[in-house]
């Protein structure tokens, strides 16, 4: 009775969904939006990663925890949470930043949910090396983006972006875009596990600037 909504939605695609793996990298902002969104969609497997300790700034955009919450580590309560919203996944959690000594499980799909880009060059690396799509998202102030990176259909990320360099500073955004870039980076993958490549952000990348409420798509050659 659970999924009797999304089995109607997806229809036979819905198996693809259920036997799903993904791993998410970061479980702060984006990654709590979108850890909530694809555990209430019963992936099979979800791999969480993150080394962060959840502090109380954090409560006003990483809507998976709460005041109980502050000072534990982030995988630890948000494998806590999760299993409370969906106890049939399997959620498996590392406690860890992503490094160039991180072991990247067999998944279908990751999805980053990073805020730097130390660590999303290694995604870039690691997911071509294993031939993995991953869904890249990133959030500052009211501006958002996501993109699609395919081995063998698209550029690598820093292809696209050249070689940028983190600059230390702290990054302030809005809870309610980091709510819709999540959004969209499941969707994406979403789409990506069942199939259906023609409606997906491939050689394109979305921009969203809430302030002027305007989306654009940029291909990207």
């Amino acid at each position: 009775m659970r999924y009797n909504r999304h089995e109607i939605l997806f229809g036979r695609d819905f198996e693809k969904i259920r036997n799903s793996s993904i791993m998410v990298c970061g479980a702060g902002g984006l990654g709590s939006n979108v850890l909530m969104q694809i555990s209430r969609l019963g992936v099979k497997k979800i791999h969480i990663y993150d080394n962060g300790i959840l502090d109380e700034p954090d409560l006003n955009r990483q809507i998976l925890y709460d005041i109980e919450d502050i000072g534990k580590k982030k995988v630890i309560a948000a494998k806590e949470k999760l299993e409370k919203i969906n106890p049939e996944v399997k959620y498996y959690i590392y406690d860890e930043k992503i490094t160039e000594d991180t072991k990247f499980p067999d998944v279908d799909i990751i999805i980053d949910c990073l805020d730097n880009f130390e660590g999303r060059k290694i995604i870039d690396k690691r997911a071509f090396e294993k031939n993995i799509p991953y869904i890249h998202g990133g959030v500052e102030g009211d501006y958002g983006q996501v993109t699609d990176i395919i081995p063998g259909k698209t550029k690598r990320l820093f292809e696209i972006f050249g070689d940028i360099e983190d600059t230390g500073e702290t990054k302030y955004v809005v809870p309610y875009a980091v709510s819709i870039i999540a959004s969209i980076q499941v969707s994406e993958a979403i789409k990506i596990i069942t199939g259906d490549y023609e409606n997906v952000l491939i050689n394109k990348l979305m921009i969203m600037d809430l302030k002027y409420n305007t989306f654009d798509i940029i291909e990207i050659n």
